[in-house]
């Protein structure tokens, strides 16, 4: 996983496994390689995917970047590729 290191354009890339989608409160949550589990909002272009990888073992590589407020809270920026496995 990577971050930059300036708070103010806070980024995190990771190959992610999907732990959670919960279409009802679009929202999605991702684990990462060492493990950190973030929730953000479920992409509305890519529901099916994250739906598909939850139920396997399969990673998404992604680009989170933080957004405003007082605690840690992150959308997704990009989406760099797609490992599906069974």
């Amino acid at each position: 996983m990577t971050g930059d290191p300036d708070d103010s354009t806070r980024t995190m890339r990771d190959a992610f496994r999907v732990w959670n989608v919960d279409a009802v409160e679009r929202e999605l949550v991702l684990r990462s390689s060492d493990d950190q589990y973030v929730a953000v909002p479920l992409p509305a272009e890519n529901k099916d995917l994250f739906e598909r990888l939850v139920d396997s073992e399969g990673t998404v590589e992604a680009t989170l970047v933080a957004v405003g407020g007082d605690g840690p809270s992150w959308r997704i920026a990009e989406v760099h590729g797609v490992g599906e496995e069974s």
